[in-house]
């Protein structure tokens, strides 16, 4: 016997709704996370997006900004315990830096 009813159930999961900061990180970046990693990730983001934008002298806008930090900044859980990597963004700037 089930102590609840399945309808129950169903609405209540149907009623779940992402927050605004995952369904932004989801839409722009193409990640799946929480919504307490979105909601912890999203001002590091924003930060990532001023520090990048300050590095190439422009604004590089958000969805480059989240796709670099989620792709070169934030590691896979994985490989967190390694050694961390330049952000590719950042190695770009740096090597056009150089040509310049």
């Amino acid at each position: 016997m089930i102590p609840f009813k399945l309808e129950h159930v169903i609405e209540r999961t149907l009623r779940a709704e992402p927050c605004e900061e995952q369904k932004l990180l989801r839409e722009i970046a193409r990640v799946k996370i929480s919504q307490a990693e979105a909601r912890a990730e999203w001002p590091r983001v924003l930060e990532h997006k001023w520090l990048v934008s300050e590095r190439v002298g422009r604004d590089v806008g958000l969805r480059v900004a989240a796709i670099d930090y989620f792709e070169n900044v934030r590691l896979p859980r994985h490989e967190r315990t390694s050694k961390s990597h330049a952000p590719l963004l950042l190695r770009a700037t740096q090597a056009q830096g150089v040509m310049s």
